[in-house]
């Protein structure tokens, strides 16, 4: 498992061109940096980007955390009628894959990708520890979904998780402006 050091060493490049977002990882793709890809996805597909291009050229390993999140973005990519697909996957890389399922689950191509390096910008991994365990919980639920016999290795696991993350304080979020005034609700 990655630890916090492995921030600095881990990072994507991101760029858009037309409706097709490119990502290259860099170093190791794991817990930490499946938030940022997740983040930039979602936002990229409320912008109108349909299709992604996922470089796995520099990518040193994944860990089971980036390969769900692999997994829940390719669903989403295909359910607005995209495509999302890994390009330049080592052999090891795409050993991970077909060991928990996912290698059936995610396109994979071997294939240049058509941008300049000048057109890229590089995202760091979020340091949320929050939203990291809710990403940790929902990739390893879409790993389960992939290959039931995920929950083998994963259910504990996720039982876990779900019993942290229950856990936690509940933040409320402050009252507008507008119920303050009044003493209750706006009319």
């Amino acid at each position: 498992m990655a630890d916090e050091s492995s921030l600095s060493d881990s990072y994507i490049r991101v760029a858009c061109a037309e409706d097709t977002a490119f990502v290259q990882v860099f170093g190791l793709a794991s817990m930490f940096l499946a938030p940022t890809l997740q983040a930039f996805v979602e936002s990229e597909k409320n912008d109108g980007i349909v299709n992604f291009v996922i470089d796995m050229k520099y990518c040193q390993g994944m860990d089971s955390t980036f390969m769900g999140t692999l997994i829940g973005l390719s669903t989403v990519v295909k359910n607005l009628f995209g495509w999302f697909c890994l390009v330049n996957v080592s052999d090891d890389n795409r050993r991970l894959l077909k060991m928990l399922g996912v290698i059936h689950m995610i396109s994979i191509r071997e294939a240049p990708l058509p941008i300049t390096e000048g057109e890229f910008t590089t995202l760091y991994p979020s340091s949320d520890p929050v939203e990291r365990q809710k990403q940790i919980r929902n990739a390893h639920l879409a790993l389960i979904e992939a290959d039931p016999g995920n929950k083998q290795r994963f259910g504990p696991f996720i039982e876990a998780l779900e019993e942290e993350l229950s856990s936690l304080p509940r933040i409320v979020p402050p009252k507008s402006k507008s119920q303050d005034d009044a003493g209750g609700p706006a009319k």
